[in-house]
């Protein structure tokens, strides 16, 4: 008798195991994937690194490092690559504010 328990505790347990993965697969609603969250991060660095690059730029003009021609295109240049990447950083918010929770 113990025997066919012992073959049964065997028998379910090694389908747990087996079965199990399958289940870990599947997203939960609201869990954020981690590719997102690196890509958002990332992002958000980048915008940080063209924030302080723009504050250097204007130290240096302000210091006489920079001709105004200079500055007006570095400035214009930045600031582009600071309003992209501000605009994506929403765009990804919002596509996941509702499953993710961001805000």
């Amino acid at each position: 008798m113990s025997e066919y328990v012992i073959s049964l505790l065997l028998v379910v347990l090694v389908s747990v195991f087996t079965i199990y993965p399958l289940f870990l697969g599947r997203r939960k609603p609201g869990v954020a994937d981690s590719s997102e969250v690196n890509r958002l991060e990332q992002l958000y660095e980048r915008r940080d690194l063209y924030y302080s690059s723009i504050k250097d730029i204007e130290l240096d003009r302000d210091m006489g490092k920079l001709s105004e021609q200079d500055y007006t295109e570095l400035i214009s240049r930045y600031k582009e690559k600071a309003a992209s990447v501000t605009k994506l950083i929403s765009e990804l918010e919002s596509t996941g504010s509702s499953a993710e929770g961001f805000s």
